[in-house]
């Protein structure tokens, strides 16, 4: 009797609020966010020959900010759609023709909103030396092992499926070393100051990590220098007494276009996975490449590169225990590491660092 009388209050109270809330008018009210702005770094010092060390630099952004803003048109080549005089149709690569009328191929450059162009970033080592990173626009290659196939990256949508970001497709604007003189050491302190008029100043630091060395790579008992697809392998590396380190793999298909032996290609491919490289029990590691049960007439073998990369406490702890961990954001329905600060101090963002050994074998079905 107790329970009805309470569910009835219930049904009653629910009526009330339902009808009045008909008829009622409502307003929208303008949200101002008066917040001070920070800074947000997203700096990687980066141990591999070839790739340079970076700073990106941005502010945080009003909720009503656009992400992006125009900046430029680029002009990449021109479509010669005419007839050649052999009565053949010979375009251009990469154009496409359903006519004799050529045209120029245009690229509307983008850049994030929030970038800061003029401040001071300045890294230093444990000795003593300074070096200071100066912006450039456009950066052709950079490398960051992020691992996760898509993601955004300062207002980007990015589908990254291999561990080198080229960024024909999107331009980055970042603080690197012009001077040449900057070679980052494993096992080395660096500190990281950037100085922006109107933002309080960041700092952070890090220590790098070891070079990683692979020692072999084994298959059916045998140490191999080719993989036979859809067959489980051992990677073994050279212990170290601390640090942990990405695995991951690629099977170096050409371009589809001009490489007729890409087509059809399957196998190889394996979830990357993160190791301790100090512990003996996971030394060799067993990796099981994903089954490809599509029969192909494809027998060539192609290049199968391994990298192993060592990561810093920070890099981690950011990328790794963060994606991984509780931290997730429920508007983007992905783990994220976005409004973290790992190894910076004054403002968002991560200062990390990383060092790898590549490996490359072949793999044949």
């Amino acid at each position: 009797m107790i329970f009805k009388k309470i569910y009835q209050s219930v049904i009653i109270l629910s009526i009330i609020f339902f009808v009045g809330c008909i008829g009622i008018e409502r307003e929208w009210e303008e949200l101002e966010s008066n917040y001070d702005h920070v800074l947000n770094v997203f700096g990687i010092l980066n141990l591999d020959p070839g790739f340079p060390s970076f700073i990106g630099l941005y502010r945080t952004t009003d909720l009503n900010e656009v992400s992006q803003q125009f900046s430029s048109v680029d002009t990449l080549f021109y479509c010669d759609c005419t007839n050649q005089g052999d009565g053949e149709d010979e375009k251009d690569e990469g154009c496409w023709c359903e006519g004799d009328e050529s045209y120029w191929v245009v690229d509307s450059i983008y850049e994030p909103a929030a970038v800061i162009k003029d401040a001071s970033v300045i890294v230093s080592d444990e000795i003593g030396n300074s070096y200071e990173f100066a912006f450039v626009e456009n950066i052709k290659m950079i490398d960051t092992i992020y691992f996760d196939t898509t993601f955004t990256l300062y207002g980007y949508n990015v589908d990254w499926d291999t561990t080198i970001f080229d960024t024909n497709n999107i331009r980055l604007n970042l603080y690197v070393d012009t001077t040449g003189t900057f070679t980052p050491q494993p096992d080395t302190y660096y500190s990281l100051s950037v100085i922006s008029e109107g933002f309080d100043p960041m700092s952070g630091s890090l220590i790098t990590p070891s070079i990683p060395n692979f020692d072999s790579i084994t298959q059916r008992g045998e140490v191999v220098d080719t993989i036979i697809v859809n067959e489980p392998f051992d990677i073994r590396w050279a212990p170290q007494q601390s640090g942990r380190g990405m695995v991951t793999g690629e099977v170096m298909l050409g371009d589809w276009w001009n490489d007729t032996t890409s087509s059809g290609w399957c196998g190889g491919e394996f979830e990357p996975f993160v190791v301790d490289l100090y512990d003996e029990n996971q030394n060799p590691y067993s990796v099981y490449p994903w089954l490809c049960l599509d029969e192909t007439d494809n027998n060539e073998a192609k290049d199968y590169v391994l990298r192993l990369t060592a990561m810093d406490d920070n890099y981690y702890e950011y990328f790794i225990t963060g994606e991984a961990g509780e931290y997730s954001n429920a508007l983007l329905n992905y783990p994220t590491t976005k409004g973290r600060s790992i190894g910076v101090e004054g403002g968002f963002g991560i200062f990390g660092s990383i060092a790898s050994d590549w490996i490359v074998l072949k793999i044949s079905p």
